[in-house]
């Protein structure tokens, strides 16, 4: 069975000044481990006997003007490794219309690049936001929406101007909070992604909100996600090394497998590598 990983980051703050907004965030967390170097290697240890095939990396970058660094270092990386490596990269939401479609068309000639996602920053009725939709449906590029519950019914407003925009949920719609309130909120949330698009997303990120991987934890979000989308619109992302805010790869790995493990083997396929691959054209 092939494995795709859709949600990746390969971090090197040893070399690079690029992720402040990780060690403000590592700070606040109080888990410094969450600020430190994640190589390919690294990667693939923490994996264990997970073999992936095949990764896509998404920015990670929080320093204006980073992920522009940020490509060119990716590309090396991979032609380094002979990586099968896609990149979803990122844009200054802040920038002019101009500036914003010159850091793609630079984003874009990378035979590699896949398309945006942006973290921070990003109103859905912003001109920026015009600018990088429009951009991206005009090139049959992927644009990587990530957003908490309170955000999803004015994007999914924004994305009815492009019916045809290729568009993947990232973080399983990153709950807010993990109380009664935030998980009703959630589900209203992915009821309505799931009802007003054909879209996929990426089971990732949970750990995120419930800083525990393991299956008693993470099992009713997943059962959910997949219930209200299906198993052909579900993709495996480990969000590595962010997701060890709760818990290891390894454990993350044997939770999901406890979830997707239950499904048929075609359903397998398309959870771990099919949609992803399809997605992302990898």
């Amino acid at each position: 069975m092939r494995v795709v990983d859709s949600h990746m980051h390969l971090i090197d703050i040893t070399a690079h000044d690029w992720y402040p907004g990780l060690s403000a965030w590592a700070e606040s967390l109080q888990k410094p481990d969450l600020y430190r170097d994640f190589s390919l290697d690294a990667y693939r240890a923490a994996a264990g006997e997970l073999v992936v095939d095949a990764f896509v990396h998404v920015s990670a970058t929080t320093k204006p003007g980073a992920h522009l660094a940020e490509a060119a270092w990716l590309d090396e990386t991979a032609d380094a490794h002979g990586l099968d490596l896609a990149v979803v990269g990122t844009v200054d939401p802040g920038g002019s219309a101009a500036d914003i479609r010159a850091e793609l068309e630079a984003q874009a000639a990378s035979p590699r690049f896949r398309g945006v996602r942006v973290l921070y920053g990003f109103d859905p009725d912003s001109p920026a936001a015009d600018t990088v939709l429009g951009w991206l449906d005009e090139r049959g590029l992927v644009f990587d929406l990530v957003i908490n519950p309170e955000a999803m019914t004015p994007w999914l407003r924004r994305l009815e101007r492009f019916p045809e925009l290729s568009v993947v949920l990232e973080h399983t719609g990153w709950p807010s909070s993990i109380d009664a309130t935030g998980r009703a909120e959630w589900q209203e949330a992915v009821r309505a992604f799931a009802a007003a698009t054909s879209a996929p997303c990426k089971l990732s990120g949970l750990g995120m909100a419930t800083l525990d991987v393991t299956e008693p934890s993470l099992r009713p979000w997943l059962e959910f996600a997949v219930d209200q989308l299906g198993w052909e619109r579900v993709m495996f992302g480990s969000n590595m090394p962010i997701e060890t805010m709760g818990g290891s790869f390894a454990q993350l790995v044997a939770s999901l497998r406890a979830v997707v493990g239950e499904a048929s083997p075609a359903d397998q396929a398309r959870f771990w590598g099919e949609n992803a691959a399809a997605a992302y054209r990898i």
